[in-house]
C-alpha cells in the first residue's frame, strides 16, 4: 500500500535525521529545548532556496515542504521573478524547482513545485499566533541548519495588519523560513520586510498559508520555459466530441473521488485515523489532478464548452482542496495519536469546503444539463449515475439512501454510512443488491430503481436478496410507511 510505503519513508527519514542531530549542533545556533521526536523530522522538510532571476540577479531564502507532496512554501519576494531556483537540503541533496503553483501578493506567500517525492511534511497550524507565544525559527545561518528561539511580538496595525512582528536574534537571508509553535506545528513564516540593506522580519500567519490552492497547475519560472507535459507549439483546438468525452471521463472521475472519500470518511472515523489513509483515495486525488490539468489545457471554440470547462475546473479542484484537507486531518490525528483539535479543526474545514462542493453543482447545473440534452457524446460517455449526482437528471426518487458505492456498480454497497436509512433497512457494507420485492435488477439499472420499489412497497415488508460474504442471502425489509424528513433531498 502506498500508505505504508509512506510510513516506512517517514521512520526512515526520522531515524536517519535522530542519528544526525545526536552529533550535530548547527554552530551559532542556541540550542532551542524543543522535542527531538518533532524537531529531527522538521530540520529534514527545510531547505536553502537558491534563487536566479530572469535578470540574472541571485537572492537566497528558504522553503519548507507542507502542503503537498514535491510542494513548498516560501516567500513571494524571493521566487516572483526567478528564472530557476535550487532548494539544497541539510543532507547536502539538491532538488530544481519547476514554477509556481499558487501566490498570494497581499500577504507574499507562495507556493512552489518540487523536483522530488516522498520527503516528510510540516504540518501547518489552523489557529493563528498569539502575543507572547514561545516560537521556534527553522533557518539557516552559513550552510548550517538549526533552529532559533523567539517569541512572537504584537500583530502590526494599518497596511500590515496581516503580519505579526517577532522578538528574535535572526541571521539574514531566511525569508521564507518556517516558524514553529513548542508541538511542532508550522504557525507562520518568516518573510522580510525592506530592502537587502535594511528592513526587518515580520511573521506571515500559517492560515494565509492554508489559502492556497495545491490544485493549480504549475505556472514555470522562465516566461519561454515549456509546461511540463506540453510541447512548445500552441494547442489546436479540439474537436466537440472529443472535448464532450473529456468532460464526461472528468465528471466521473470527480464522482469516483467523492467515493473514495465517503469511504475513507466512514472508515477513519473513531480510532480509525491511526491506520491514515488508504492508497486508494491517494490514487483517486492523483487521477483527479491529471484529469483536471488535461480538461485545463484544452483549446475550444464553442461557448457551450469553454463555460462547461470553466464549471468543471470550479467543482473539481475545490472537491480537490476539500479531499486534501480531510486527509490532512487523517494524517495530524495520525501523527499525534489522537483526534486533537488541530485535527478536528482540518475537518470541519474540509466539511465545509465539500458542501461548498455540493452548492457549486447546484449553482453549475443548469449549464452541464444543457450539455448533457445537446450533446449525444457527453450523455452516452457519462454514467446515469453520476448524471443524477450532478443534477443533470431529476431523480425519480426523492429520499436518500446514506450508500457509499460507485457510479459504474451501485448495486455493491461499499459502506453505509452513519445513521443512514440504508442501515436501518438493514443493509451491510460489502452487500450486493441483487432483487427487491421480486425486481430484479441488472446493468442498466441503478440505485434510483432500488428506490423506487422501497417507494411502491411503503408500510410493507419486503423480501431483498443480496450476497453477503460470497453467498446469497435474503432480507426481511421492513419500509416505513412514512420516509423520515431527514433522509429527503432538500
Amino acid at each position: 500500500m502506498i500508505f505504508k510505503k509512506r510510513k516506512n519513508y517517514f521512520l526512515c527519514y526520522l531515524g536517519l535525521a535522530t542519528m544526525f542531530l545526536a552529533t550535530f549542533v548547527s554552530p551559532g545556533f542556541p540550542e532551542a529545548q524543543t522535542s527531538q521526536s518533532w524537531k529531527a523530522v522538521a530540520l529534514q522538510a527545510l531547505a536553502r532556496l537558491q534563487v536566479e532571476n530572469k535578470d540574472g540577479s541571485k537572492l537566497t531564502g528558504m522553503v519548507f515542504l507542507a502542503v503537498k507532496d514535491g510542494l513548498g512554501l516560501t516567500s513571494l519576494d524571493l521566487v516572483k521573478n526567478a528564472g530557476k531556483a535550487l532548494a539544497v537540503f541539510p543532507s547536502g541533496e539538491e532538488y530544481g524547482t519547476t514554477g509556481l503553483v499558487d501566490l498570494d501578493p497581499k500577504t507574499g506567500v507562495a507556493l512552489i513545485k518540487l523536483r522530488l517525492f516522498g520527503q516528510p511534511l510540516l504540518s501547518l497550524r489552523g489557529a493563528g499566533p498569539t502575543d507572547g507565544e514561545p516560537v521556534y525559527f527553522g533557518v539557516n545561518r552559513e550552510g548550517d541548519f538549526g533552529l532559533v528561539e523567539g517569541k512572537v511580538g504584537a500583530k502590526e496595525t494599518g497596511v500590515s495588519s496581516r503580519f505579526y512582528s517577532i522578538v528574535a536574534d535572526l541571521p539574514a537571508g531566511n525569508s521564507g523560513a518556517p516558524v514553529f509553535d513548542k508541538d511542532g506545528l508550522v504557525v507562520g513564516m518568516l518573510s522580510w520586510q525592506g530592502n537587502e540593506g535594511s528592513g526587518r522580519y515580520v511573521l506571515v500567519p500559517s492560515g494565509h498559508m492554508l489559502a492556497l490552492d495545491a490544485s493549480l497547475p504549475t505556472q514555470p519560472w522562465a516566461a519561454d520555459a515549456v509546461r511540463e507535459g506540453t510541447e512548445t507549439a500552441a494547442p489546436e483546438a479540439v474537436s466537440l466530441e472529443t472535448m464532450d468525452a473529456m468532460l464526461a471521463e472528468a465528471c466521473l472521475v470527480l464522482d469516483n473521488l467523492q467515493v473514495w472519500h465517503g469511504w475513507e470518511d466512514i472508515r477513519t472515523g473513531g480510532q480509525g485515523f491511526l491506520s491514515g489513509v488508504d492508497k486508494e483515495l491517494y490514487s483517486a486525488q492523483q487521477q483527479t489532478e491529471q484529469i483536471l490539468k488535461k480538461v485545463a489545457g484544452q483549446k475550444v471554440t464553442d461557448q457551450l464548452r469553454k463555460e462547461a470547462i470553466m464549471a468543471v475546473l470550479e467543482i473539481g479542484s475545490k472537491q480537490y482542496n476539500g479531499v486534501e484537507e480531510f486527509i490532512k486531518s487523517v494524517v495530524i490525528g495520525q501523527q499525534f495519536k489522537d483526534w486533537n483539535a488541530q485535527a478536528q479543526d482540518m475537518y470541519r474545514r474540509s466539511q465545509a469546503t465539500l458542501e461548498t462542493v455540493e452548492s457549486l453543482k447546484q449553482a453549475k447545473k443548469s449549464l452541464l444539463r444543457e450539455l448533457y440534452e445537446k450533446s449525444s457524446v457527453f450523455q452516452e460517455k457519462l454514467p446515469k449515475a453520476v448524471a443524477y449526482n450532478f443534477g443533470l437528471l431529476d431523480r425519480p426518487s426523492n429520499f436518500k439512501l446514506g450508500l457509499v458505492s460507485f457510479a459504474q456498480d451501485e448495486f455493491y454497497v461499499m459502506a453505509t454510512k452513519k445513521g443512514s436509512l440504508a442501515g436501518k433497512l438493514g443493509l451491510w457494507g460489502g452487500d450486493r443488491i441483487i432483487s427487491a420485492a421480486g425486481r430484479s435488477f441488472g446493468p442498466e439499472d441503478t440505485i434510483e430503481d432500488f428506490k423506487l420499489v422501497l417507494m411502491s412497497n411503503l408500510g410493507k415488508q419486503i423480501e431483498v436478496v443480496v450476497e453477503r460474504n460470497g453467498k446469497p442471502k435474503v432480507l426481511k425489509m421492513k419500509v416505513p410507511a412514512e420516509i423520515p424528513s431527514e433522509y429527503l433531498y432538500r
